[in-house]
Formats: C-alpha cells, sequence, structure tokens
C-alpha cells in the first residue's frame, strides 16, 4: 500500500510497528545526552525570527547538502538573506532523496510547523511565508522549542576553559525546569600538544584556575580543578575527538617531556603527540570514573579537509569526513590499562567508520561487567551514518554483538533548536526493527515485554546511565 507524504505511518514498516511506535515511543520524553546547542541562547531564551534564521545559521548538514547542489556559498554562509537562503535550500530538496537532511527537514517542517507538502522551488516561497506566520508571534525560542520537544534533559558540548556561567543561570532560573547539563570536552587539553596555540589555550587554563601551568603536574592539578567545577555544576558525562590510538602506553615522564615542548613551543612529533594524548586519555578515564562520570569517545573523523573554507569560516562548516578505521588492538590496550589501573568508567565509543562496528562492538563486549548495564557500548549511529540504514545497521550490531535492550538510544549531534524528530527518526526505525521480531514469532509479544524494551532504548536507559554514580 502506498504511503502517504510523510504520514503517520512514515517508516514504520508494519501494522505491529504502528502499535509499537503509538503506543510505546511516539510520547516518550527525551533525554539528549550530547548535543551542540548553545547554552547561552538557552539562558537568554534567544528568538529566532524566520526558518531561514532558524534552519541554515549553524547547520552545516544542510550546507554540505546546499554545496553538493551547486549553491552559491553566499546564498549558504555568505551575505544573502535568509529568505533567499531559505529559497535556495528549499529549491534543493528534490535533488537529495534518500539523504538524511531531506528527511529531517520534512520531518521539522510537519512537527513543528504543521506543514505536510514537498520543499522544491515552486513551494518555497509559501513554505517561506507559511512558516514565518507561525513564527510571528514570538513562539520559536530556544527555551519554548526544547520544551515543546518534551526534552527532559540536555547535555551540552564545553572545553574545560568555560566558565559555565549560562549552565549556572539556566540551574538558577525555576520557571525552566528542562535539565540543561554541561560536557566536559578536553579536545584542547588532551589532543593539542603539538598544535601552535597550545600555550595558549594553557594561559586560558591558567586564568580561569590561578593555577601556575607552568609544571606538567600544576596542568593536571588544574585539569582536575576544572572536572571538580564542571561536576559541582552538574556535569555527567565528557566527549572527546580523537583521530587515532597509540600503540604503546606512555609513561609520567614522557608525557612530562612532551608537555614541556608544547608549551615552548618547539616541534613535537607524532609519535610524542601520540604518546601525549594517550597518557592524558588515561589520566582522564581515571578521573571519570573517580567522580562518576560517562566517557564518550567519537573516533574515525577528518576534519577541516578544505583549508581554504577552514581559514575563511572556521571549524564545523562542512568541511569534514568519514576517516579510516582505528586500531582495535590500540583500543584494546588502552581500555585494559585503565582497567586494570582503577577501573574504566562507563564507555561510548562512537566511529564514522561504519565497517569497524563489529570489532569495536566485540572489543568493548571484553570489559562488561561490576553490575552496570550496558557500562561499555557501541554509540548510536553517528553524523555521517544516521540515515536509516546507518541506523539500522547500528541496531543489527548492537542486538548481535550484545544487549539491545540496555543501549542508550538517539542522540540529536545538533547546533539547531528544531532537531529533536531526529529523536522520532530513530523511534520509528527502532519499532519497525523491533517488529520484525515480533512478526516473525521471534521475539516476546506481550506488551509489558515490548512496553519496557522500547521505554529502556529511547529514554530509561539514558536516565540511568547519566545519573553520575
Amino acid at each position: 500500500m502506498k504511503k502517504g507524504f510523510f504520514d503517520d505511518r512514515y517508516l514504520l514498516g508494519s501494522d505491529t510497528a504502528v502499535a509499537l511506535y503509538n503506543d510505546y515511543a511516539k510520547a516518550l520524553p527525551i533525554f539528549d545526552y550530547h548535543c551542540h546547542l548553545s547554552p547561552k541562547d538557552i539562558a537568554t531564551d534567544r528568538v529566532y525570527d524566520n526558518i531561514g534564521q532558524l534552519w541554515l545559521e549553524c547547520d552545516h548538514y544542510k550546507w554540505r547538502m546546499m554545496r553538493a547542489c551547486g549553491v552559491a556559498e553566499r546564498l549558504i554562509t555568505g551575505d544573502a538573506s535568509w529568505h533567499d537562503k531559505f529559497i535556495a535550500f528549499a529549491s534543493i530538496m528534490p535533488r537529495i532523496i534518500g539523504s538524511p537532511v531531506y528527511a529531517w527537514a520534512h520531518l521539522e517542517l510537519k512537527v513543528y510547523f504543521d506543514i505536510v507538502r514537498p520543499m522544491n522551488a515552486d513551494s518555497a516561497e509559501e513554505i517561506w511565508q507559511a512558516a514565518n506566520a507561525k513564527m510571528a508571534d514570538g513562539s520559536f525560542s530556544a527555551r519554548k522549542l526544547i520544551v515543546g520537544s518534551h526534552v527532559e534533559a540536555l547535555c551540552t558540548t564545553d572545553d574545560p576553559a568555560d566558565s559555565l556561567e549560562y549552565h549556572k543561570a539556566i540551574a538558577e532560573d525555576e520557571t525552566f525546569t528542562v535539565k540543561v547539563l554541561p560536557s566536559f570536552r578536553p579536545d584542547m587539553a588532551c589532543t593539542g600538544v603539538a598544535k601552535e596555540n597550545f600555550k595558549e589555550y594553557v594561559e586560558k587554563i591558567e586564568t580561569v584556575t590561578g593555577i601556575d601551568c607552568d609544571d606538567f603536574d600544576d596542568f593536571l592539578k588544574a585539569m582536575d580543578n576544572r572536572l571538580d567545577f564542571f561536576v559541582a555544576n552538574g556535569c555527567v558525562v565528557s566527549d572527546i575527538s580523537l583521530g587515532a590510538l597509540s600503540d604503546r602506553t606512555a609513561d609520567y615522564e614522557e608525557a612530562k617531556v612532551i608537555y614541556k615542548k608544547g608549551l615552548r613551543g618547539k616541534e613535537v612529533t607524532a609519535e610524542e603527540e601520540m604518546l601525549y594524548s594517550d597518557y592524558m586519555l588515561i589520566y582522564f578515564a581515571k578521573e571519570y570514573a573517580r567522580r562518576g562520570m560517562a566517557m564518550q569517545l567519537h573516533f574515525s573523523a577528518i576534519r577541516n579537509n578544505n583549508t581554504g573554507r577552514f581559514a575563511q569560516l572556521g571549524a564545523d562548516c562542512g568541511n569534514d569526513s568519514v576517516g579510516p578505521a582505528i586500531s582495535v588492538a590500540a583500543l584494546g590496550r588502552f581500555l585494559d590499562a585503565v582497567e586494570q589501573d582503577g577501573g574504566l568508567p562507563k564507555t561510548i565509543i562512537y566511529t564514522l567508520n561504519e565497517a569497524q562496528y563489529y570489532e569495536l562492538a566485540t572489543m568493548l563486549g571484553n570489559f562488561w561487567g561490576k553490575e552496570i548495564p550496558g557500562r561499555l557500548q557501541l554509540g548510536a549511529a553517528w553524523w555521517f551514518c544516521d540515515h536509516v540504514e546507518g541506523i539500522k545497521n547500528q541496531l543489527k550490531m548492537a542486538s548481535a554483538t550484545g544487549a539491545l535492550g540496555v543501549f542508550n538510544g538517539m542522540l540529536t549531534d545538533s547546533r539547531s533548536f528544531t532537531s529533536y524528530p531526529r529523536h522520532d527518526f530513530f523511534r520509528r526505525i527502532l519499532c519497525s526493527y523491533i517488529a520484525e521480531f515480533v512478526d516473525n514469532g521471534e521475539y516476546d509479544d506481550s506488551p509489558a515485554t515490548l512496553q519496557k524494551l522500547i521505554a529502556d532504548i529511547c529514554i530509561d536507559n539514558a536516565r540511568t546511565y547519566f545519573k553520575g554514580e
């Protein structure tokens, strides 16, 4: 039977899938444990004036698709009006069939604007007018969009040097009950020792901690100081992006020498950079475990490949790609080093290289235990992998190599306040996946069992996992 355009059966492959989604998944709130929303915009309850600004101001997923279709850069990140940028974006829609951007944009149009029609050059102007008319009353503000999307908690991405002033302001506002928690993101502290601005970064840490970091021991004390500060302000999770892992475990003396070289602006070799990062990774992992925090590691992204565009626009502008698989042996060595020296924290491993799912998932299984469900787990389909088949593949791998029922479910990884339909996108795919087992007589079809499985994956596991215990 042909389905209507983004109708209520979208992505739901059977009557069983429809029932599972409607009965157990659709109305669940959201715990968005990894995103890049601006705490300042939430604290000030920023109001968006038009759909162009709302959708295109910082969404590099959309920018990338526009470039793929030959749209001029002035209509993407340049000085064109929001109207012209939106018209350019809407006009490319017929060309990007199969892209998650196509699906997400039409879901957002339906959920936030009650508009269910294909976007194209012919419909763009009418959609622009209708969407902006709905926004004219000021209801499209950061906080209203979060609350309206049934979000109960979200974790932003924050550098150790951040003052967390906006998180404090949000937490002190009793009129806003959604938890907005910082995530500790020590990329520069962990992997930046060979960068030209490493000394500048260390000086920022010195300023916010009051600790002179000329000595490596004092730098570690400063990091310890920032971790305590983050935890005191609600932090329950860390995050870091890594290109590779060292083949051997670095020791303290090596790391100390390399730190000094980086701080003095001396050349740090690629091997030294890897060793330093390894020492810092192990240091942070042990500190996370001590504080009850979870650790997220993101692998296999190659960032800022177009150097000209990076110089013009900076990072996160749509110039990143899937990188090579990491060394699973090196990952195992790292995990074992932490486990044998105090114990691993709860750990989530994400990869852009989907071909490595089997290797990563089975390595993580070696460190399960300590009576923590899903203590180590393969993360949600991330970035270039969070399309329909990518999500299905991640679910299949989580099932085949472990326990799907302990998986923490989806996240947005987004800078947009209208990205929450990505959770609905995931939930529809999840319900169709589970329905196949039910329809084939391979899974218990009792309502209590199905309701618990779906609720656990969609939100309850995340609620438990990120308690900071």
